[in-house]
């Protein structure tokens, strides 16, 4: 029999027999039979074959509903509501179906009542079967956006176990708290120190790097960079035996950071030296008002080129473009590009730092916002964090938890970077060991761009994540 060729045989449907009822249609596996969203204007009985029933949004996500065989019907909902398709329907395979039209179908109901309870009782199954379809889908997207401490223990507790354990076998290894278990420095106070440099009592050594010392200084102090000691130390010595006449003018050292690690360093270094008088000046950074001063206009350090991973920081400045228009900045394949390229970023910066903790540490006291004891703690667990949450993120496990840590850890840095540029601390980044970019407005914005991304990954991150709820496929059955 043909399409288009009426029928007048019986025809069964759920168990009701149907007579002289509409037009018999053969179509191919894929064939859409009905289009979400197109007028109503036929109710479809499956004489054999299979079609599946599914929803999709404008920009592609899909929603299987269910998979209909031979007996089943579909169509009838828009055509008793005379609403729009809610759905849309394809065969799987090849299918031979009952075409009705509106009228019949109409007609149908008025002179079938067993029928027209039939398909009360039908909807009323759906209503019943979507109200916990909705509910389970509802529970299970609570439970993708809740994020437990666990995530958080888990990702920081790795990176602490890491760097501790790392940090033992590390030739270039770091003490936990620096200068623990080592004897006290001598004090200054500062008027006391402001007498002797009246008098010229006392000669004022400044320990912190060159870039800082030349920016501004105690008028006619010297410099001794801690971290070139080994290397200066004898022409410092000397320039001292030759400036100190009286042959017992105490040293006062000073510089002072919120840290005080060259200061104390500084001071250490020269009583293993064999210089007797030696003090640190206190509090750190009262020089700065109380004594004359001189130096240079500050400069911005030379840039030092990062490679690819310098280049791959430009794209989150592009991210702001991106999120201004709504449908990609919803777009999980969108948390899909942000997740790759805070992952690279952050496993590049984070493997030159865990060799060299040393080097991260020296950059972490530029800034002047960390507290001594906290200085080689931060600079170790701060390294493996950045491993750890950027493996996680672009093999997708606890992708929000994730995203939430390396915006705190951008956020930090926006702050550091911020004081930075209102104080003119002449600092590189710190990014990569001593390779890094001056700190500027630059770098704050690439930095909001992370940020920017994070918050993205955050709210539409759906595809590929690991999490409790095993993995999350943007495509998949509810």
């Amino acid at each position: 029999m043909t399409e288009g060729q009426d029928r007048s045989s019986e025809r069964k449907v759920d168990g009701l027999i149907l007579h002289e009822l509409g037009q018999e249609v053969v179509l191919p596996a894929g064939a859409r039979i009905v289009t979400q969203g197109e007028a109503p204007e036929f109710f479809y009985i499956i004489e054999s074959g299979k079609v599946k029933v599914f929803r999709e949004t404008a920009d592609g996500i899909r929603t299987e509903l269910t998979e209909l065989a031979a007996g089943a019907y579909f169509g009838e909902v828009a055509l008793v509501t005379g609403q729009p398709r809610t759905a849309s329907v394809e065969a799987m395979e090849e299918s031979r179906l009952i075409k009705v039209s509106k009228a019949e179908f109409d007609h149908l109901l008025d002179h079938n009542p067993q029928l027209s309870r039939h398909i009360i009782n039908q909807l009323s199954q759906w209503l019943v079967h979507g109200d916990r379809r909705l509910e389970s889908e509802v529970v299970h997207q609570v439970k993708l956006r809740q994020i437990s401490w666990f995530d958080y223990a888990l990702m920081i507790g790795l990176s602490i176990i890491m760097a501790l354990v790392v940090n033992i076998y590390n030739d270039n290894k770091i003490p936990l708290i620096q200068d623990w278990g080592k004897g006290a420095v001598p004090e200054i106070a500062l008027n006391q120190a402001l007498e002797a440099y009246q008098n010229n009592k006392a000669i004022f050594v400044d320990a912190r790097k060159s870039a800082f010392y030349n920016q501004e200084h105690i008028k006619g102090a010297m410099n001794l960079p801690l971290i070139l000691f080994d290397l200066m130390y004898p022409l410092f010595r000397f320039t001292v035996e030759q400036t100190d006449t009286e042959k017992n003018k105490a040293i006062i050292v000073y510089g002072g950071s919120f840290s005080r690690r060259f200061d104390l360093e500084l001071a250490r270094s020269l009583k293993s030296k064999g210089t007797e008088r030696v003090a640190v000046l206190s509090p750190y950074g009262g020089w700065s008002t109380a004594f004359p001063l001189e130096g240079q206009k500050p400069k911005a350090p030379a840039s030092l080129p990062l490679g690819i991973p310098g280049y791959v920081e430009w794209l989150p400045v592009g991210i702001f473009v991106l999120i201004l228009i709504p449908p990609i900045r919803r777009s999980p394949y969108l948390s899909v590009a942000c997740r790759l390229i805070l992952g690279f970023i952050f496993i590049s910066f984070a493997l030159s730092k865990i060799m060299r903790p040393a080097v991260f540490a020296l950059n972490v006291v530029d800034y002047g916002l960390m507290p001594a004891w906290g200085v080689n703690l931060w600079a170790l667990v701060l390294s493996w964090a950045e491993l750890v949450v950027g493996l996680f993120l672009i093999l997708g496990i606890r992708t929000r938890a994730a995203a939430t840590l390396i915006g705190a850890m951008n956020v930090i840095f926006i702050v550091g970077l911020v004081n930075a540029i209102f104080h003119h601390l002449p600092i590189n980044c710190g990014c990569v060991g001593e390779v890094g970019e001056p700190v500027n407005w630059w770098k704050v914005s690439k930095n909001a761009g992370m940020l920017v991304m994070c918050v993205q990954i955050f709210l539409y991150d759906r595809f590929f994540v690991l999490d409790r709820g095993g993995f999350t496929l943007r495509e998949r059955k509810i």
